[in-house]
């Protein structure tokens, strides 16, 4: 029995030095291992991709593992200043991971259900700099940026 298998088809992107020509890479990639194994190539050549092309928005699959994905994102962030990261899940995501995420680097999140209605959205307002994130975090946020306001006036 093969482990899953991970593919990525037809990788499309657009860097600031080509616009407004689009290059298209035909790339076939398939990953015929164990879940880390595969994560951790998938890794490597996501790193890879964002360095060449640092695209204005990276939408990164956030399922399967999300702390791995949170330890990566200051990785990316370095990589690719500029990009900003939807994190996707199957599900919505937990306050706290969502602030984490936040924290890390992440610019919104987008639940499997949510995709065909707000993705276009999402996209659009992330490459613009705006956040794209649940209504429910503005209260922690706002309580957060209060919270370091003050203790760098402590300070």
């Amino acid at each position: 029995m093969f482990p899953a298998v991970a593919s990525w088809h037809q990788c499309y992107a657009v860097t600031r030095a080509e616009a407004p020509k689009t290059s298209q890479v035909n790339l076939s990639i398939v990953i015929a291992a164990g879940a880390a194994l595969r994560l951790r190539c998938q890794t490597i050549l996501a790193h890879r991709l964002l360095r060449r092309y640092r695209p204005s928005v990276l939408l990164l699959d956030a399922a399967c593992s999300p702390r791995h994905t949170l330890a990566t994102l200051p990785v990316l962030k370095r990589l690719s200043p500029d990009t900003g990261v939807v994190l996707l899940g199957h599900r919505r995501a937990s306050t706290g991971l969502l602030l984490e995420a936040v924290r890390c680097g992440a610019w919104g999140h987008l639940a499997e259900r949510d995709l065909s209605r707000d993705l276009a959205k999402a996209v659009r307002m992330v490459a613009a700099r705006q956040p794209w994130l649940p209504r429910r975090l503005s209260a922690p946020i706002v309580a957060e940026l209060i919270e370091r306001g003050h203790a760098e006036k402590r300070n």
